[in-house]
């Protein structure tokens, strides 16, 4: 499988060596998946990391948590209107990764699904590198 590289915004699996537990003892992060500027949209790289997210959850079951993100480079003309489109680009990249695992045979009942919109940029927005990254949706999967 391919690995991520956040520099590149590319998905993948994570590197060995990375992994993220968000709780001790919580789900593993198993995979990034990296969308375009205002996209919810899969390409088939992105497919290949969901498919190999569901083949995991297959060969071990338990849980399946997408947490997915925005930058904060989405287009509006007041505050609000920023925060809800965030949100919204957020909460859609969150439901595009659930569907592709449902359709890969993970049932619904074992995905848990999570906008944070941009409330939680893992890396620097200062730079379009670190914008783009931020564009993501986190996959874990708790055993």
């Amino acid at each position: 499988m391919v690995k991520a590289d956040i520099a590149r915004a590319q998905s993948g699996e994570v590197p060995p060596g990375s992994l993220i537990s968000p709780l001790a003892g919580g789900p593993l992060q198993v995979a990034v998946v990296q969308f375009d500027r205002g996209s919810s949209g899969l390409g088939g790289l992105s497919q290949e990391v969901i498919a190999q997210v569901a083949r995991m959850y297959k060969m071990n079951g338990g849980t399946v948590r997408v947490v997915a993100h925005a930058s904060q480079d989405v287009a509006a003309s007041t505050a609000q209107a920023l925060e809800q489109g965030n949100y919204d680009v957020s909460r859609r990249r969150a439901l595009a990764v659930t569907n592709l695992l449902m359709s890969y045979g993970v049932p619904r009942a074992s995905i848990i699904a999570e906008a944070a919109s941009d409330a939680e940029p893992a890396y620097g927005t200062n730079t379009a590198r670190g914008v783009a990254a931020n564009r993501r949706a986190e996959v874990y999967l708790d055993l």
